[in-house]
């Protein structure tokens, strides 16, 4: 059986993320400075969850997903995790002008919402043809 990578590229990336995110939330323990709490949890849910649980649907339920729709999603969702987490880790932490980081949190906010569209619509294709299969 030919099964895609891209399963193992969506639990790669989570684990990163994961990695990165609770060796933030160490810091911040260890620091006692939460200020950047928000892009801490959003960087836990969106790219260690979000990803994690693609990634699932891709192995289990997505196997005739094409790849071309994988890569995509695989594609979209993490260019946005790069662009949001970062660019609100620096805004919620004044790192510089907020008019450096609005655009950068604008535009991963954007990307991260598109990614789950392109994930929902595939999911709920791939409940429609399932049911069609049943029947």
């Amino acid at each position: 059986m030919n099964r895609s990578r891209w399963p193992h590229a969506f639990f790669a990336s989570a684990a990163f993320y994961a990695m990165v995110g609770v060796s933030w939330g160490l810091a911040m323990g260890i620091t006692h400075n939460h200020t950047t709490y928000s892009a801490h949890a959003h960087l836990n849910l969106l790219g260690w969850l979000s990803l994690a649980m693609m990634g699932t649907f891709y192995a289990t339920l997505g196997q005739d997903v094409s790849n071309k729709v994988k890569a995509t999603n695989f594609a979209i969702s993490n260019l946005g995790v790069l662009l949001m987490i970062p660019g609100l880790f620096m805004y919620l932490g004044q790192a510089g002008p907020s008019s450096v980081f609005e655009p950068m949190i604008a535009a991963g906010s954007l990307l991260v919402v598109l990614g789950f569209f392109v994930f929902g619509i595939t999911a709920i294709r791939g409940l429609f043809n399932a049911l069609a299969k049943a029947a």
